[in-house]
């Protein structure tokens, strides 16, 4: 079945680890030793079977070809068919299978990749640095392959048997007590749930910011009505001196708010992104973080921008570059376009680009006081920058499968060692229309393909050139239309369509499947078992 196997390493010499295979009927194991520990910043093991791959289980649980690059990440099943017809089955869970067309009898296993834990610090002017991911592996791991004729296994994603999964991530930067409380009014008539951010104090350039510091009262009505609340940093604005920030960490910790899960906001000096530049070592911002009980952060990344036909972030085609030109022809116009430019140079373009980028809009939003004239002289360089990003998204867009390369692997929630300590990390999807994105077309591709969308969203956001926001005012009047979306993800949710999930519940259900193992019985069928039998998995098998 397989002819052989090697190491793709980086971080140590390839010779510390010694592989050795161990075969049985029905199984191939290979026990990969690493003594007593090595520091790694990428680890796989590449396959090579005697027939090729040509059938692949995808990730909306459907059999696809391998005509095209196909990937398999811990949350999807990790099954293949090869040309003889046997069906190869990984035993555990581990890692991501990734098959690439031009090799068709070739698999590779990755466990260490910068792109299945994407993280990046915030350099002092700003801009973003990836981290290599540095993992220690110790002792004997084995990776086991299981063969069969019969019936094969794959495990829900939803507690929901094979449904889609849906859940809100709001971010209060534009929340007034006003709008705080017209958007739980909403929520419970529609039987919504949430994972709300709040300020926990008032700081903000913004007078009308709600904060826990302010308004405690209307956000437990939250925790009464069963949404989750998590910190978004801690104040809306920064504080002017570090004893001061620092006094809000210290408070903070010791606080003794239920809350797990924490989403950055802005450039914080003490946020998980940025800690590493304001003089605080990661095992001071780990204790913080253990003493108030949060072990659950935001990445700070977003897959993508949702819209039309753009919603599954476990799809590596959904957030593709030639998927945004795609909904600019639907809908040709000059907003249309502004947003094709700002999707581009967000996700495919450099660092630079990123950052003229910024510097533009900042210059667009500006009151010149000067002459026209003397405004456009100062735009033009913006103005043939932009020209330039159209004309490699003209080129680029053929290439189907150029999507950011931090959703190369389409990760979801992925496990980060800070310090001492082992986060979990949760990855979004930028929401700003909530008609386009909760179409009724949409929804129904998101749950025929039983597909994951963690929505970044800002609910109170009253900018009017986004259509498609939830509220038409400061007095929390609503968008046309607004309720049917609501409306239609409750209906679905109802149906059992949807989990309609909170950020602390969909990382305990996202962990359990590691603890998800197969074997193979005497009679040539492949079993279920699990090291923690008292997490509810819902497996089936399939032809």
């Amino acid at each position: 079945m397989i002819k052989s196997c090697r190491i793709n390493i980086k971080g140590a010499d390839k010779t510390a680890i010694s592989v050795r295979e161990r075969k049985s009927e029905g199984r191939m194991d290979y026990l990969v030793d690493f003594g007593e520990g090595l520091s790694l910043t990428e680890f796989s093991l590449v396959f090579e079977f005697s027939s090729p791959l040509t059938k692949w289980r995808n990730h909306d649980y459907s059999w696809v070809d391998t005509k095209q690059q196909r990937i398999a990440n811990y949350f999807s099943p990790k099954v293949a068919i090869l040309k003889s017809g046997i069906k190869v089955v990984a035993a555990q869970t581990d890692g991501l299978w990734l098959f690439n067309p031009r090799y068709p009898r070739r698999l590779e296993w990755i466990i260490v990749h910068r792109f299945l834990t994407p993280l990046f610090d915030y350099k002092q002017d700003d801009s973003p640095a990836f981290r290599a991911p540095l993992v220690t592996l110790k002792g004997v791991r084995t990776f086991s392959f299981l063969f069969t004729r019969g019936l094969v296994p794959e495990f829900s994603r939803s507690k929901i048997p094979f449904s889609a999964i849906i859940n809100f991530s709001d971010h209060c930067d534009f929340d007034s007590p006003l709008l705080l409380e017209r958007q739980r009014q909403l929520f419970k008539s529609k039987d919504i749930i949430v994972t709300k951010g709040f300020f926990m104090y008032h700081h903000s350039k913004r007078d009308y910011n709600a904060s826990y510091e302010y308004n405690n009262e209307e956000l437990n009505r939250w925790i009464d009505d069963g949404h989750e609340l998590c910190y978004h940093s801690l104040s809306q604005s920064t504080r002017p001196k570090e004893e001061e920030w620092r006094r809000d960490l210290e408070q903070f910790a010791n606080r003794g708010l239920a809350c797990t899960t924490w989403i950055d906001h802005g450039f914080q000096p003490y946020n998980h992104s940025r800690f590493s530049t304001s003089g605080i070592s990661e095992k001071e911002w780990t204790k913080w973080m253990e003493t108030a009980g949060v072990s659950v952060l935001w990445s700070y990344l977003d897959c993508g921008t949702s819209g039309a036909g753009m919603i599954n972030q476990i799809d590596p085609e959904a957030f593709s570059l030639s998927a945004y030109v795609k909904q600019f022809r639907s809908r040709p116009n000059l907003s249309s376009l502004a947003s094709l430019l700002r999707s581009y140079i967000l996700y495919f373009g450099t660092k630079k680009a990123g950052k003229r980028y910024t510097r533009l809009v900042t210059q667009l939003r500006s009151k010149y006081r000067n002459s026209f004239m003397g405004a456009v002289v100062k735009l033009l360089p913006g103005i043939g920058f932009l020209f330039w990003q159209l004309i490699k998204i003209v080129f680029l867009s053929f290439k189907q499968q150029h999507s950011p390369r931090w959703q190369s692997f389409t990760p979801v929630f992925f496990q980060s060692r800070v310090g001492d300590r082992d986060f979990m990390f949760f990855q979004t999807v930028e929401l700003h229309n909530f008609i386009d994105t909760f179409s009724e077309s949409n929804l129904n591709l998101l749950i025929n393909s039983s597909g994951v969308c963690m929505a970044h969203t800002y609910f109170a956001d009253l900018d009017r050139r986004k259509e498609g926001r939830i509220f038409a005012d400061a007095s929390g009047n609503l968008m046309p239309g607004i309720e049917d979306v609501f409306s239609r993800i409750a209906t679905a949710s109802a149906k059992s369509q949807l989990w309609l999930a909170r950020v602390d519940e969909l990382s305990r259900q996202f962990q359990s499947f590691t603890h998800i193992h197969y074997d193979i019985n005497e009679a040539g069928e492949i079993i279920h078992y699990t090291d923690r039998p008292e997490l509810e998995m819902i497996i089936r098998y399939v032809e």
